[in-house]
């Protein structure tokens, strides 16, 4: 399973291997066994923590064990596993002896078989006095402080301390330069693989360097030494007290390989194909196109500072560890976005993290953001992505791709918190985008600002559109004003509830019920709902949501059924403003009857004939005196009359908008209810030429407000004109 966390184990099966270290060492193990048949090496295995450096040690000892015919034995030694220096002498000393003394067994000659017996001895009793020495000598890291600058006066005073604490019998320099003779004449040759040199503390790393280039420094033995070279030589530059670790470093080893750096992209590539089934298993389908679009490209731009395959595993393991908890409240190639900037710019992904939550309180009036705070920071941002090249993730018009409100400005205040408009934020919101300001903290915390309300509660509601949608309609009506934690309505808490789960499992009966509310009372509900709230999905568009999907499974139950609500819905649904302007009027966007995206019809809850039916039904209401008589008092006028011009596609709407303005009242009315909104620093309310010009002649309507300034509406003229002024910028 693709949801299976990853525990970032060195890889040891040759089918997983994702960047070709099978083949790394395949060509490296022919020249390390030559090299074990000389005169003796070090080689530096060279890479960054996450580059792989010990799974292309696992690879290299499978292709080793295929030397073992030629007297070429591997072993593995874990320094930083080993708490003193006694083991660490007992781990290289003990493995020689034991292959030696397996060796004897399968060789004939008599001579030779008493040379190898004769090298066992001298490793068992080399190793203990060795060891014992290390141990006299008692923090051999401090004995390195007087003054010893170069690698060889540091390992000849090593050497010389400890043949010095040896009170009898031959020293370890003695018996060292008998097994250099003897191991010379010996057809047997070792690889000593030191793996995580990098994870030792200074006294640890001093300790490893003084075994290989002075203890145990013999001929037909090959160090195959692992680790990242800054981390190592930074280590032995504390422990030994000189000035250049790294100068050191080069003393001890005779040639370095480096982990090459992946193909351009695989990196990249390998994270999009366990992204891509993450997806599908956490979701149950593949990704459509425009979301594995959306998601190749942000792989692409945000993995583009992947380096390691450490790096990707992380960010992986991060998204399997909390897409299942959010996937119904997040985009996925956003939570991939985000995951991906965490692992390789963590600035960055803590700087986003407060700009977000700062933005999403600015026009709730929790909170306010001074210059000065704007000004600090709009640096830090431009501190985190200096470049000026609109095409590099390190700009900040990268950035802007997906957070809104960011401008790469000279000022820095301008930079952060800039306009968006009301579309944008819709945009945002309804694909539950980072940048959604209802969402973000789904991304951040796991947890977004609902509340769920007791089930009991709810199921009370969903038994009432059973048997009696008067008292559904009532009591929701009653919940519009009914405020719960985090400024949301118990009303809204129950749409939320009505997902496409709760809606499957509903009967004929509590579907129409719930249409047939909805239908009543959403005039109510949008009224309540009161100036537009930026951050929060609008709760008409919620409901639409619900209706949709309630009509969906009312088809799959009673086509016959469903063609009868709606007509219903259309002819005796009492919430006028959100029939005609919210979603009847998106049935026809749907349907391709009105704009250029339309869906297809397997997509439709209604089909074209039903859809018809409420038109024409829609069409007769419209033009009934009554019904033009409410418009002035319905909550969203602007919408009605989109919706009206949409219906009937005619200029109805326009003539009765300039009857209607005939009296100043009516008119300042009208321009307030064509104003827009949009996002920067707060939300603003633009009055657009562009949508009042739809109804009303723009150069009258500028001239007119300029004639009331000084009258009986001088305030609402003089805001109206700023509304104007602002929409202009």
């Amino acid at each position: 399973m693709t949801t299976t966390l990853d525990s970032d184990r060195a890889l040891e099966d040759i089918g997983k291997d994702q960047f070709g270290f099978v083949g790394m060492a395949k060509r490296l193990a022919p020249s390390i066994v030559d090299a074990s048949k000389g005169d003796g090496m070090v080689i530096g295995l060279e890479g960054r923590w996450g580059s792989g450096k010990t799974s292309l040690l696992n690879f290299l000892r499978a292709e080793l064990k295929f030397a073992e015919k030629q007297g070429i034995h591997t072993i593995t030694i874990a320094p930083w596993l080993n708490g003193d220096a006694s083991p660490l002498v007992s781990s290289l000393f003990e493995p020689m002896t034991e292959i030696l003394k397996a060796v004897t067994g399968s060789v004939q000659e008599t001579a030779m078989r008493d040379k190898i017996v004769e090298v066992g001895k001298l490793f068992r009793d080399y190793g203990p006095k060795t060891a014992r020495s290390i141990a006299s000598v008692a923090n051999i890291a401090g004995y390195f402080i007087p003054g010893a600058q170069l690698a060889s006066d540091v390992l000849k005073a090593s050497a010389e301390a400890t043949d010095g604490v040896l009170a009898c019998g031959r020293t370890p320099s003695e018996i060292k330069q008998k097994l250099v003779s003897k191991l010379q004449e010996l057809d047997v040759g070792f690889v000593v693989i030191l793996d995580d040199l990098d994870r030792l503390e200074p006294e640890q790393a001093v300790e490893v360097i003084r075994l290989v280039r002075s203890v145990a420094d013999f001929p037909r033995v090959v160090y195959l030494m692992c680790y990242d070279r800054d981390v190592l030589a930074q280590a032995l530059q504390a422990g030994l007290k000189v000035k250049d670790g790294d100068l050191f470093l080069q003393k001890i080893v005779q040639l370095t390989f480096n982990i090459p750096l992946p193909e351009p992209f695989d990196l990249r590539a390998h994270f999009l194909e366990e992204a891509k089934s993450l997806y599908t298993d956490v979701i149950g389908k593949e990704p459509d196109s425009t979301l594995l679009g959306d998601l190749k490209s942000a792989v692409d731009r945000e993995g583009v500072d992947l380096s390691t395959p450490r790096e990707v595993k992380l960010a992986l393991n991060s998204i399997r560890f909390v897409f299942p908890q959010v996937k119904n409240d997040v985009y996925f190639p956003d939570l991939c976005r985000l995951h991906l900037i965490k692992t390789t710019n963590y600035k960055l992904y803590k700087w986003l993290e407060v700009y977000l939550s700062v933005r999403s309180v600015l026009v709730t009036g929790d909170a306010t953001v001074s210059i000065d705070e704007m000004t600090e920071m709009g640096k830090e941002l431009k501190s985190l992505l200096p470049s000026e090249d609109s095409g590099s993730v390190r700009s900040i018009w990268s950035l802007s791709r997906f957070i809104p409100g960011l401008l790469d400005n000279e000022k820095a205040n301008e930079r952060v918190f800039n306009e968006v408009n009301s579309r944008k934020v819709s945009e945002e919101v309804s694909l539950k985008r980072l940048g959604s300001p209802l969402h973000y903290r789904y991304y951040f915390a796991l947890t977004g600002p609902k509340t769920v309300i007791p089930d009991e509660d709810f199921y009370n509601l969903l038994e009432l559109a059973r048997c009696n949608i008067d008292k559904l309609t009532s009591l929701l009506s009653e919940k519009v004003v009914q405020r719960r934690h985090s400024g949301r309505t118990f009303f809204e808490h129950v749409l939320d509830r009505l997902d496409d789960e709760c809606i499957s499992s509903l009967d004929e009966n509590q579907l129409t019920g719930i249409l047939k509310s909805l239908s009543d009372m959403m005039d109510v509900a949008m009224k309540e709902d009161g100036e537009c709230r930026a951050f929060s999905f609008p709760i008409d568009r919620t409901a639409n949501a619900v209706a949709k999907s309630c009509l969906k499974r009312l088809r799959e139950l009673n086509p016959e059924c469903q063609a009868i609500t709606v007509r219903r819905m259309a002819s005796e649904g009492k919430a006028i403003n959100w029939l005609v302007g919210k979603f009847f009027r998106s049935q026809l966007f749907r349907h391709g009857r009105v704009g250029d995206k339309a869906d297809k019809p397997e997509q439709w809850e209604i089909s074209d004939e039903v859809l018809d039916a409420a038109i024409d039904i829609l069409k007769e209401r419209i033009g009934q005196q009554y019904t033009k008589d409410l418009i002035p008092s319905l909550p969203e006028i602007s919408a009605y009359l989109y919706g009206w011009l949409n219906i009937t596609e005619d200029e109805q709407a326009i003539v009765w908008v300039r009857e209607y303005c005939k009296s100043d009242e009516g008119f300042l009315n009208i321009l307030n209810h064509l104003r827009g909104w949009l996002v920067s620093d707060k939300v603003y309310y633009p009055l657009s030429k562009d949508v009042v010009s739809k109804f009303l002649d723009w150069d009258k309507v500028t001239a007119r407000l300029v004639s009331m300034q000084n009258g009986e509406f001088s305030n609402q003229v003089a805001e109206l004109q700023l509304a104007i002024e602002q929409s202009r910028h």
